[in-house]
């Protein structure tokens, strides 16, 4: 780092930063209404303890964009929430422990060091190697909107392929992993836009983006939401299919009576994946069926049963190899027995079918 760029800075004159990544949709962007949900969500007050009672060190000076005035700061708004809270900014709510540490604070710093840049494109890089590569990581989220912010700076002349691998580049990643990002990104901002479809319990709270990054990295889910925009890995697709997301949404994530999704666990991704694939399996879960009866229409459990039988012959040849190694006993007898028996009576009912 250029040694000229470090100052002193007035704590008035730092502002936090309406395009922080760890920034929910619907959080306000007034630098009350930021410095708020900062310091209601991020564990202030352990970081207020740290600044009161040893200062501000220099060594983890604050990193900021001067616009002639004022200087908005793009890493370290926790550290800047948390003097402000210590220089007597509140909120209505503020608890009985912020308070305490303020009142016992040994140190109030009123200027910070703070490492000024020319513009957010000089900081990406920087916050790319700490949040996501490094060892302040931040939540899939906030990750996968730093992604886009990098996105957004690469060359527009370029095929969606070339800049994904351009990010990659700068943030030490793999191309697919942010092709990913960014298209379960615009199935998020494109529910958020529309207000959750107005699903019934489905909101920023409950809407898990990393399922959506996950969902979307299975063949049959990215094809059936993106089918009418994607062009192989060339173009980003510009929205992904309305109807399509709002299904997804409602079998991911809304409530029934019984308090469950018709996903259920995320583990049975793989299967709606194939499910969507089919088109019987997707007419039968769009009239209603379980996941588990759509499930059985498809091809996939066929692959399920394929897998499970190359298993089990897999763990019989390596009981085979040490079965001469074993004591016998009855029990272990009884149990081979059962094995064959199962055995005859799987061979039986496949000529049956």
């Amino acid at each position: 780092m250029d040694a000229s760029r470090f100052k002193e800075v007035e704590l008035e004159k730092l502002k936090l930063d309406p395009e922080n990544p760890r920034l929910p949709k619907y959080v306000g962007r007034s630098q009350q209404e930021m410095f708020e949900f900062l310091a209601k969500t991020s564990s202030i007050d352990e970081l207020m303890s740290a600044i009161a009672e040893n200062g501000f060190f220099a060594a983890e000076a604050v990193i900021a964009i001067f616009d002639g005035e004022n200087y908005t700061v793009v890493e370290g708004n926790r550290r800047i929430t948390a003097v402000l809270l210590l220089a007597g900014q509140t909120f209505d709510g503020i608890t009985k422990r912020i308070i305490d540490v303020r009142e016992h604070a040994r140190h109030r710093p009123s200027r910070l060091p703070v490492y000024v840049c020319e513009d957010r494109a000089e900081v990406l890089n920087y916050l790319g190697n700490r949040h996501i590569a490094g060892v302040k990581a931040w939540g899939a989220l906030a990750k996968a909107r730093y992604i886009r912010q990098i996105f957004d700076t690469t060359s527009s002349s370029k095929t969606f392929y070339d800049r994904c691998l351009d990010v990659a580049r700068v943030i030490g990643s793999r191309r697919d992993f942010i092709s990913r990002t960014l298209r379960a990104l615009s199935i998020l901002e494109l529910a958020e836009e529309h207000e959750y479809f107005q699903l019934r319990g489905v909101d920023e709270e409950t809407v898990k983006f990393s399922i959506i990054s996950t969902a979307v990295d299975y063949q049959g889910v990215n094809e059936f939401l993106f089918s009418d925009h994607i062009d192989g890995e060339a173009h980003i697709p510009a929205v992904p299919n309305f109807d399509r997301v709002r299904e997804f949404f409602s079998w991911l994530f809304e409530r029934k009576p019984d308090n469950t999704t018709l996903l259920g666990e995320s583990r049975n991704l793989s299967r709606l994946s194939k499910v969507l694939a089919n088109e019987e399996g997707l007419n039968a879960i769009r009239t209603g069926a379980s996941l588990d009866q759509a499930y059985l229409i498809t091809t996939g459990i066929d692959d399920d049963f394929d897998v499970l039988c190359n298993q089990i012959q897999r763990h019989l040849r390596e009981a085979i190899s040490i079965v001469s190694d074993v004591k016998p006993t009855e029990e272990r007898q009884d149990l081979a027995n059962s094995i064959a028996k199962q055995a005859r009576n799987l061979s039986r009912l496949l000529e049956d079918e």
